[in-house]
C-alpha cells in the first residue's frame, strides 16, 4: 500500500502541475496530465473506500477551479476535459451488494430519487476518447456513491421523526424468555428486518438487503441462517402461515420460489413432494407475479395483469375452481376473469379464501362455517362470490384467520367477521358475526397493517401503535386470559414500530433502535 500511496501522490502532482522540480503547469504536457488524472481516479475506485473516492471528487473540483485562466472566471475549455468516459462507464457497471428494497411497507406508490433520475437519463459520450467536463464527472461520481449507499439506509418508516436504527422485539409464548415483557431479538435486529413470515415451527425473515433467513421460533434460541439458494436473487416478498408448513418467496423479476411440506400439491411443482430448499415454480415462469400468499395447505399468487392463481388442497372449494379437487400446479381462477385482483388471503383448516379487486370489491369462497365468507349464514362456495356488505367501502387488503376474516379499507378502517370464540374478532362479545363489522375499538385509528395468528391478531397504526386482541398468552403481555377488544401494547409505545408479525403462539414487532446501524464495510462487485 505504501507504493500505491506514493504513486498516487506523484500522479496528483502531475495532475496539478506541481512535481517539486519547479516545472509549471504549462511545462507538463496536457495528455500526460489527463493520463495521470485517469490513473488517480482508477486507483481511488480500485481502493473502494469512501475517503479515497471523496478525495477523487475534490481533486476534480480543484482542477476545475485551478484552470480558470481569465480575470472574469471564463474557463479555457481546451484543457479542462480529460477522457473519463471509460471510468464513468465502469462506475455505472458496479452492482450494489444489495438493491434498494422494493418492499413498499406503507406507500401505494414507488418513489424515485433525484439520483435515480439523473443516472437514468445521463448520456455519456459514445467515444471513449471524447472529453468529459470535470464538474460533470464529479457529480456523476457522487451520484454513484449515493446509488451504492442508498440500499444501506435504515428501513423506511411512515413516522414523521424516524430514528436511524432498528430493533426487533417478541412477546407472547416466547421459548427464549429471559425477562418479563417484550424480549429483544438482537440476532434479528442485526439483519435489518423488512418482513417476517411465521409458520407452525419456523419463521423466515426478509431483510432490507433482499436476503432471506430462516430460524426456528419454538426452541430456546434464535439462530437465523441465510437461505443460500436465494442469495443471488433479489427477493422482495415472502409468505407463510402461522399454522402452515410451507413457504414462498417472490423476486423483483416476478419469479416465485416455494419449499417446505408438499402434500396436496401446495408447492406448485406438479407433485406432492416436500422440498427442503427453495425451487422455482415453473408453471408461473411465463407470468410476472406481484403478490403471493400461503394458506395452511394451499397457495395463491397474483400476476401483473391482476389474474389470480391458486393451487394445493382443494377441500371445501377453497381454490375457487368449482370443485374440491387438489391441484398441484398454479391454475388461474377463471371465475374472476374480467376482475383485476390486487390482494389475496388464504385460510387454514376448514379454509376460506378472500380476494380484493382494484376497485375495492371483495370476493370470498371456500368453507362458510361461522359466517366467515361474510354473506350471512354458513353456506360454503366453490366459486368466488361478492361480499355485498363491503361494496360501500373501498377495501385494499384482506386477511384470513382461523375461522374468521378481516378487511382493511383505504381509510384505515378494519372490518372482521366469522367465529367469535376467544374474542378473535375484536368485538366486545364472543358471538359469531356473519357479515363484515367494523372493529369499534379501532375507530379513530388509521390501521396500516394487520397480522393474524391462530386465535389472536395484531393491528399497526400510522402512529406506530400496536393493538392486540384474542388469547392474551399469544397476543398480549399477560400470561393468560382473553383480550376482549383491541388494546395497545403499552410496553412498545415508546418504540417507533414499522412492522408486525403474528406467529402461532407469539408475536414480533420491529422498528427503530440504537442497536441498528450500517456496518463499517460494505462489499460491491464489478
Amino acid at each position: 500500500m505504501e507504493v500505491v500511496d506514493r504513486s498516487t501522490k506523484f500522479l496528483r502532482q502531475v495532475v496539478l502541475g506541481d512535481d517539486n522540480s519547479g516545472n509549471s503547469l504549462q511545462d507538463i504536457p496536457l495528455q500526460d496530465q489527463h493520463y495521470a488524472l485517469c490513473l488517480v481516479l482508477e486507483l481511488a475506485v480500485q481502493r473502494a473506500t469512501l475517503s479515497h473516492i471523496l478525495d477523487a471528487v475534490l481533486l476534480l473540483l480543484l482542477i476545475y477551479n485551478k484552470r480558470k485562466e481569465h480575470s472574469d472566471n471564463r474557463i479555457n475549455m481546451a484543457c479542462m476535459n480529460p477522457p473519463l468516459v471509460p471510468l464513468l462507464r465502469r462506475l455505472a457497471s458496479i452492482e450494489a451488494y444489495k438493491s434498494p428494497s422494493k418492499v413498499e411497507l406503507w406507500s401505494d406508490t414507488v418513489k424515485v430519487s433525484a439520483t435515480e433520475c439523473f443516472l437514468r437519463y445521463l448520456q455519456l459520450p459514445e467515444s471513449d476518447t471524447e472529453p468529459v467536463d470535470l464538474q460533470l464527472a464529479a457529480i456523476v461520481l457522487m451520484a454513484h456513491l449515493d446509488r451504492l449507499a442508498t440500499p444501506y439506509l435504515p428501513p423506511p418508516t411512515f413516522l414523521e421523526s424516524p430514528k436511524l436504527f432498528q430493533e426487533v422485539k417478541a412477546w407472547g409464548w416466547v421459548p427464549w424468555k429471559l425477562q418479563e415483557g417484550p424480549q429483544a431479538c438482537e440476532q434479528l435486529g442485526e439483519l435489518g428486518v423488512a418482513k417476517m413470515a411465521c409458520s407452525e415451527k419456523t419463521m423466515i425473515i426478509l431483510t432490507t438487503s433482499n436476503h432471506v433467513y430462516s430460524t426456528s421460533h419454538n426452541n430456546g434460541v434464535l439462530c437465523p441462517e441465510k437461505i443460500e439458494s436465494l442469495s443471488n436473487k433479489e427477493v422482495v416478498d415472502i409468505a407463510s402461515r402461522a399454522d402452515g408448513k410451507h413457504f414462498m418467496a417472490l423476486t423483483a423479476d416476478g419469479e416465485v420460489y416455494s419449499w417446505g411440506a408438499g402434500d396436496g400439491g401446495r408447492l406448485g411443482h406438479g407433485d406432492a413432494k416436500s422440498r427442503n430448499e427453495p425451487h422455482p415454480i415453473q408453471a408461473l415462469a411465463s407470468h410476472r407475479i406481484v403478490k403471493i400468499a400461503c394458506g395452511s395447505s394451499y397457495s395463491a399468487a397474483i400476476n401483473d395483469k391482476g389474474e389470480l392463481f391458486t393451487w394445493g388442497r382443494g377441500n371445501y372449494g377453497r381454490l375457487g375452481h368449482g370443485s374440491s379437487d387438489d391441484v398441484s400446479v398454479p391454475t388461474i381462477v377463471s371465475a374472476l376473469k374480467g376482475q383485476h385482483i390486487v390482494d389475496v388471503a388464504c385460510g387454514s383448516g376448514d379454509a376460506q379464501t378472500l380476494a380484493v379487486t382494484d376497485t375495492g370489491l371483495v370476493y370470498s369462497w371456500g368453507d362458510g362455517d361461522y359466517g366467515k365468507l361474510g354473506r350471512g349464514g354458513s353456506d360454503g362456495s366453490k366459486l368466488p362470490k361478492l361480499i355485498e356488505r363491503l361494496q360501500g367501502v373501498h377495501v385494499v387488503r384482506v386477511f384470513c384467520g382461523n375461522q374468521f376474516s378481516l378487511a382493511l379499507t383505504n381509510t384505515g378502517e378494519l372490518y372482521s367477521w366469522g367465529k367469535g370464540d376467544n374474542f378473535r374478532l375484536g368485538h366486545p362479545a364472543e358471538e359469531h358475526v356473519r357479515f363484515p363489522k367494523v372493529i369499534a375499538a379501532l375507530k379513530g385509528k388509521v390501521v396500516k397493517d394487520v397480522s393474524v395468528g391462530v386465535v389472536h391478531a395484531l393491528a399497526l397504526t400510522d402512529a406506530g401503535e400496536i393493538f392486540a386482541w384474542g388469547k392474551k398468552e399469544y397476543a398480549h403481555m399477560a400470561d393468560s386470559g382473553i383480550t376482549e377488544e383491541p388494546s395497545p401494547i403499552s410496553a412498545l409505545s415508546s418504540s417507533q414500530v414499522i412492522g408486525i408479525s403474528a406467529g402461532p403462539t407469539l408475536c414480533f414487532a420491529w422498528g427503530t433502535s440504537e442497536s441498528w446501524r450500517v456496518g463499517l464495510k460494505s462489499s460491491f462487485r464489478c
